[in-house]
């Protein structure tokens, strides 16, 4: 019984130096302040700039409290539970950047033809480096998901209309791609050629 008297009045005493005690949350603009005490027991959470996988980390302060409304809508921030102990928003650990190409649809040609210049894709320490690239069954409703950055959607993977590569055996693949076309249509010009004259002499004698 003495026992279990000390342990809850230990465990009471514990829960009210933790109320009694502000939670902590990095305070700033950019992350790299320490840690600091809320001015106001009031605050539950901490709240720091969203980072959106592929396109980055958006605008915005760290502090105490929960986002705007706006930078929630606008998916430019998100909010953690606060300790006295430790703040949970330290900016996260990015990885490498890495880069995939984009892509658009040719009304012309009724294809996707790559872009010129290819997407930055950033990524959190833990992301796959990964492309998204339209195959031969792609058509115009195709999507093509953060201009080329990171896994197919779904639906589309499902469908045939999209697959995920590495970005060195994407660029590999679309190189090889575009090489053996060249090569196919190096090698009918000739033919081509030798069938309309043909066809021409044919019909005049």
């Amino acid at each position: 019984m003495k026992i279990a008297a000390a342990v809850l009045i230990f465990l009471t005493v514990v829960s009210y130096i933790c109320q009694a005690l502000n939670v902590k949350c990095v305070q700033g603009d950019d992350g790299t302040a320490a840690a600091q005490e809320c001015s106001s027991p009031k605050f539950n959470n901490c709240y720091q700039p969203k980072f959106n996988l592929y396109t980055g980390l958006s605008s915005g302060s760290y502090g105490c409290g929960e986002c705007l409304s706006s930078d929630l809508l606008g998916n430019r921030c998100e909010s953690c539970k606060a300790s006295s102990f430790k703040a949970c928003n330290t900016p996260k650990e990015t990885g490498y950047n890495f880069t995939c190409y984009d892509w658009e649809w040719n009304l012309g040609d009724e294809k996707f033809v790559k872009k010129e210049t290819k997407t930055v894709c950033q990524t959190l320490k833990e992301t796959p480096k990964v492309c998204n690239i339209p195959t031969s069954q792609a058509n115009v409703l195709t999507k093509i998901l953060n201009k080329g950055c990171g896994p197919c959607e779904d639906v589309e993977k499902t469908f045939g209309s999209c697959r995920e590569c590495h970005p060195i055996a994407c660029d590999s693949a679309i190189s090889s791609a575009t090489t053996h076309a060249v090569k196919i249509t190096a090698f009918q010009v000739p033919v081509l050629l030798l069938a309309i004259v043909y066809s021409f002499g044919h019909k005049r004698f």
